[in-house]
């Protein structure tokens, strides 16, 4: 089982024939494959929920609240991605809206909007009480460096580490040094990579599915939600 940056370079070079791949380049070839898996799905290993923010009553809708704190945030999740908690039983749900329709919910309480491009957010109402936001969002994982003698790419197990691997000696193999005998390789290799990567797939549904398991989707509706089963019946 190979779990480090280093042990990482290693395998890659054995799936290239021992032929040793540039440093720079590999360091590129995983960092694409990294950035293409980890953005295919919402990983529930990347779903993180930050408390460090917090507002008060005084804030409008052009209160600007930096999330340049949050250093690995990456987009937000679900229906409702922020909450305000006042610590003990209050809690107010917001959904975010379109940043480009900005004037026209500026009213609407329980909504927000995000600058992707300033890294803000705006409340947009009053806001009810004091108390700490708590913002649900997908993370980005920091690269992997191949001279790492430490873990990488956590929180993913280790067992998945080598489709990473697989992802960078098949580009190398089919764009950078493509032949007669790389193209015969090829699709075993691609094989190895596809099947390994359902594997991180239904890992990753079996935990999302634990999780609601035992959760009704109605509970925050008071009520049967349009689409949802009632399981009452």
């Amino acid at each position: 089982m190979i779990n480090t940056g280093a042990q990482l370079y290693t395998f890659i070079t054995g799936l290239n024939a021992e032929a040793t791949v540039d440093p720079t380049l590999a360091d590129v070839l995983v960092g694409t494959g990294q950035t293409v898996i980890e953005g295919e799905r919402d990983w529930k290993v990347l779903k993180k929920t930050n408390f460090s923010l917090s507002v008060t009553p005084s804030s409008t809708w052009q209160t600007a609240i930096s999330l340049s704190s949050i250093t690995d945030f990456s987009r937000f999740y679900g229906d409702f991605p922020i909450r305000l908690f006042d610590g003990g039983e209050r809690i107010e749900y917001y959904r975010q809206v379109p940043w480009d329709r900005r004037l026209e919910y500026k009213d609407v309480p329980n909504t927000f909007v995000y600058d992707a491009n300033a890294g803000n957010i705006y409340l947009n109402g009053l806001v009810a009480f004091s108390g700490t936001l708590y913002v649900n969002y997908i993370a980005s994982l920091t690269g992997i460096d191949l001279t790492s003698t430490s873990a990488v790419w956590s929180p993913f197990p280790p067992r998945f580490l080598p489709v990473l691997g697989y992802y960078a000696v098949g580009i190398y193999k089919g764009a950078v040094d493509y032949d007669s005998i790389n193209r015969q390789m090829l699709p075993s290799n691609g094989a190895a990579m596809e099947a390994l990567k359902n594997a991180m797939v239904a890992w990753d549904d079996q935990l999302q599915l634990n999780e609601l398991s035992y959760n009704d989707p109605t509970d925050l509706y008071g009520g049967p939600r349009s689409g949802a089963i009632d399981r009452d019946y």
